[in-house]
């Protein structure tokens, strides 16, 4: 499956991620994280999550995800899940 598949099938079974991105510093981060939407700004494509562990919203460049896993570890939406 492609990342965005993998991104989808989590979100429609309220299952948690683990996603791998490059951050904007170029250094790459990974996170749990629950899956809510997509949106397009100045012209890039952000996906836009809940980290679990850090406790806040995060929004990431699509181009910028290498990698996403989605965990046995569901969760209650905090918001519409729209991806």
């Amino acid at each position: 499956m492609s990342i965005k598949e993998d991104i989808h099938s989590a979100g429609q079974n309220l299952r948690t991620i683990i996603i791998t991105a490059r951050e904007k510093d170029g250094s790459i981060e990974t996170r749990e994280a629950e899956p809510y939407s997509y949106r397009v700004t100045a012209g890039s494509e952000k996906f836009f999550c809940y980290d679990v562990n850090k406790g806040g919203t995060r929004n990431l460049l699509v181009s910028n995800i290498i990698s996403v896993e989605e965990t046995e570890n569901t969760f209650q939406p905090r918001w519409p899940v729209e991806v």
